[in-house]
C-alpha cells in the first residue's frame, strides 16, 4: 500500500510525541546502538521510520502496533543485551567465513554463508556452534553490528538507503554419522534459521531491504516465517554470477563483478564488533568518514592477525614474554579446508581395520570410510594421496579429508574393498599375475614422471625413514631435512650416522688410529658416492600389504605414509628392504621397478650401522 511522505511524517512525530511513554514502560532507551532518549532527530526518525512501516496495512492501528513494537523490542533488548553478544562472536566468526558486511554503491549488503560443513568442522573447536541457540547469537550479532552501521550511517547522511540489502548462498553437503535419537546437524541449523528470522522480524524491522538467495533450498526456506514485504523484494538466483545484475559490477568475481573479493572488501572484520562499553554511542558526530575508518581499521587487523598466524610468540608493551598458543586445528592450503572432522570421543567405538599394526590406528568412520590418525600421521601424506590421484591414473583410497587437531593427524578417507596382494596371488593364474606387475610397472612409472627439486615430504617436510631414526636418546627431536640436493641428502644420511652416537664417543673421531672411526669415515665417503640420481615422486612403502587387488584386477596402492620426493633408486630399497613374502619377490619387484642393486647395498649397510 503507497503511503504519502507527508502523511509518514506525520505519523513519525506523532510516534515520537509517544516515544517517552514507550521508554517509559519498557524502562529501556537503547536500540541499534542509539540512545532513543537523547538522538538527534534525523537518527531517531530512521528508528521510528522503520517500526511505523512495518504495520503500515491498517492506517488506523499503524501508531499504536508501532509503538506496541517498539515497546517489546525495547524490552527484549533490557533483557537479552544482545550488544554482549558481539565480543564472544568476534572471536569466532572469522573462522566461519559464512558473514560479511560490504558497502557496495552507497548500500550496505549482509552475505550469509549457509555451508553446512562449515560449521561443522568447526564445533570440534568451538564446542558452542553444536547448539542452534549459539548460531541464533551469533546471527543476531551481525545483525547488531549492521543495524549500529546503518544508523551512524543515518547520522552522517552517507547512503542512499538506510537498509541493507541481504545475500543468502546454501551450500548444502551430505551430513554423515547422524546417531539414532539425535537431531541432524542440518536440523539444529533450520532451528536456529527459523528463530533467527522471527528475532529478525520483530526487533530489527526493515534493517533487511532487498534479499537475493543463490541456491535456494526449501528444507530451510519453505516454513520460515519472513516478513511479506521482504518476500515481495526477494529474488532466487541459481546461478551466483546473476547477482550483477541486481547489485551492480561492483561485487566480487564470484558474484559476477569486477571487485575485490569478500575477504578483501569485508567491513564485519576489520572494525571491532563490540561497541562502547560505557554505551557512549555518539552518532551526532562521526569522527571519520566510513571508507576512511575501513581503511585504517582493515589495516590493523590485518598486522595483528599475520602476527597471530605466524605463531612466534610476542612481548607485551611491559616487556613480558606471552606464552605463544599454537593453532588447535590446522590444514592443507593445497588440500583446502577439512571437509569433514570427526569427533575424537567417537573414534574408540569404531571398528579397528588393523589391531595387529603397530603406529597409526584405521579405524572405520562409516560403512565406506576409513579414518588413519595418530600423532605421527602427517600432512605430507595427505598431500601424497591427493598428489597421487590428481596427477596419476593410479587407484587409491579417494580423499575426503585431511587436519590435524591438537597434534594428531586425521586422514580421512574411502575404504577400499579387496584383497591384499600376497593372498590374490597364489589363487589366480599367470595371466592375471603378469596383469598385476603390468598395472604395477605402470603405477611406479607414472609416479616417476613427477619430478621433485627437493628430497623430503611432499609438503616440504622432513624425510621420513628409519635411517633418519636411530638418533641417540630421543630420536624425535632429531629433524632431518628437507633437502635441497641429493649432495645435501648424502650429507643428511652422514649426519643421521653421526646422530646416533653419544657426544662422549663422537669426541673421538679425529682419532686417525682408531679403527671404529676409520670404518665409519669408509661409509660416509661411500655414501658420497651415491650421486647424479634423479628426484621423482615415490610411494617409499610398496610391500605386498599395502597393493590391493580390487574384483575386477585393478591394483589399488594404500598407505602413502612414507611417500615423498625421493632420489630415484628409493623405491626400489624400500621395496627390496622389506622381508619378502615369497622367495621369488625380490625378481618380481625388478619388473615393476627399476632396478638399483649398488645402491640398495649402501643403503643396507647404512641402516644396519644405524641400527646396530
Amino acid at each position: 500500500m503507497f503511503v504519502s511522505l507527508e502523511k509518514t511524517t506525520s505519523l513519525a512525530s506523532r510516534f515520537q510525541d509517544a516515544l517517552p511513554s514507550i521508554l517509559k514502560k519498557s524502562r529501556h532507551t537503547e536500540i541499534w546502538g542509539v540512545d532513543l532518549k537523547h538522538a538527534e532527530w534525523q537518527v531517531l526518525e530512521v528508528v521510528l521510520e522503520k517500526f511505523l512501516r512495518c504495520h503500515s496495512a491498517i492506517l488506523a492501528l499503524q501508531l499504536s502496533r508501532a509503538s506496541a513494537s517498539l515497546e517489546k523490542t525495547l524490552e527484549w533488548r533490557s533483557l537479552s543485551d544482545p550488544r554482549a553478544l558481539l565480543t564472544e562472536a568476534e572471536t569466532i566468526l572469522p573462522d566461519l567465513d559464512l558473514c560479511h558486511i560490504t558497502l557496495n554503491e552507497g548500500q550496505y549488503v549482509l552475505w550469509i554463508n549457509i555451508d553446512e560443513m562449515a560449521i561443522k568442522r568447526y564445533s570440534i573447536i568451538h564446542a558452542s556452534l553444536t547448539t542452534s541457540g549459539f548460531l541464533v547469537q551469533l546471527g543476531l550479532a551481525v545483525m547488531q553490528k549492521l543495524s549500529v552501521l546503518l544508523m551512524h550511517a543515518a547520522a552522517s547522511s552517507d547512503l542512499h538507503d538506510y537498509s541493507a540489502s541481504c545475500v543468502v548462498e546454501f551450500k548444502i553437503h551430505a551430513i554423515q554419522n547422524t546417531k539414532r535419537g539425535q537431531q541432524s546437524f542440518q536440523g539444529k541449523i533450520s532451528n536456529a534459521i527459523e528463530e533467527l528470522v522471527t528475532f529478525i522480524r520483530c526487533h530489527y524491522p526493515k534493517i533487511l531491504g532487498k534479499a537475493y538467495i543463490i541456491k535456494p533450498r526449501d528444507e530451510y526456506l519453505a516454513t520460515l516465517d519472513i516478513n511479506e514485504s521482504l518476500l515481495r523484494d526477494t529474488v532466487l538466483l541459481e546461478n551466483p554470477e546473476d547477482l550483477a545484475r541486481y547489485l551492480g559490477s561492483q561485487l566480487p568475481p564470484r558474484y559476477g563483478g569486477t571487485g575485490e573479493s569478500l575477504a578483501e572488501c569485508d567491513i564485519l572484520p576489520s572494525c571491532s564488533l563490540a561497541e562502547d562499553p560505557t554505551g557512549n554511542n555518539d552518532l551526532k558526530t562521526p569522527d571519520t568518514s566510513a571508507a576512511a575508518s575501513t581503511d585504517m581499521e582493515k589495516t590493523g587487523v590485518k598486522e595483528e592477525t599475520t602476527a597471530s598466524a605466524m605463531n612466534t610468540g610476542s612481548t607485551s608493551p611491559h616487556g613480558l614474554k606471552i606464552e605463544e598458543q599454537k593453532p588447535r586445528l590446522i590444514y592443507s592450503d593445497i588440500i583446502e579446508p577439512p571437509s569433514i572432522i570427526l569427533d575424537p570421543e567417537d573414534l574408540p567405538k569404531a571398528t579397528n581395520l588393523c589391531p595387529d599394526k603397530m603406529g597409526a590406528r584405521v579405524l572405520f568412520a562409516d560403512s565406506d570410510t576409513v579414518a588413519k590418525f595418530s600423532h605421527g600421521v602427517r600432512l605430507a601424506e595427505a598431500e601424497a594421496l591427493h598428489l597421487a590421484s590428481t596427477r596419476t591414473t593410479i587407484a587409491t583410497p579417494k580423499l575426503l579429508s585431511a587436519y590435524i587437531l591438537d597434534g594428531v593427524g586425521y586422514i580421512i578417507m574411502s575404504y577400499e574393498v579387496g584383497e591384499p596382494l600376497n593372498k590374490y596371488w597364489d589363487r589366480v593364474p599367470k595371466t592375471e599375475q603378469d596383469r598385476v606387475l603390468e598395472q604395477l610397472r605402470d603405477c611406479v612409472n607414472q609416479m616417476r614422471e613427477i619430478p621433485g627439486d627437493f628430497i623430503g615430504g611432499v609438503d616440504g617436510s622432513p624425510c621420513r625413514d628409519g635411517v633418519f631414526e636411530a638418533g641417540y636418546g630421543d630420536y624425535t627431536s632429531y629433524s632431518h631435512g628437507p633437502y635441497p640436493s641429493e649432495e645435501s641428502f648424502d650429507e643428511g644420511m652422514i649426519q643421521a650416522l653421526r646422530d646416533r652416537m653419544p657426544f662422549k664417543v663422537l669426541q673421538g673421531e679425529h682419532d686417525v688410529e682408531s679403527s671404529f672411526f676409520n670404518s665409519e669415515y669408509m661409509l660416509y665417503q661411500t655414501v658420497r658416492g651415491i650421486k647424479n640420481h634423479k628426484i621423482v615422486f615415490t610411494h617409499g612403502d610398496l610391500h605386498a600389504g599395502n597393493i590391493l587387488v580390487r574384483a575386477d584386477g585393478t591394483v589399488v596402492l594404500l598407505d602413502w605414509g612414507l611417500a615423498g620426493f625421493w632420489p630415484e633408486y628409493w623405491e626400489f630399497y624400500r621395496v627390496i628392504h622389506h622381508s619378502p613374502w615369497r622367495p621369488s619377490w625380490d625378481r618380481m619387484v625388478e619388473i615393476f621397478i627399476p632396478p638399483f642393486y649398488v645402491e640398495y647395498s649402501v643403503m643396507k649397510r647404512i641402516f644396519a650401522t644405524a641400527w646396530n
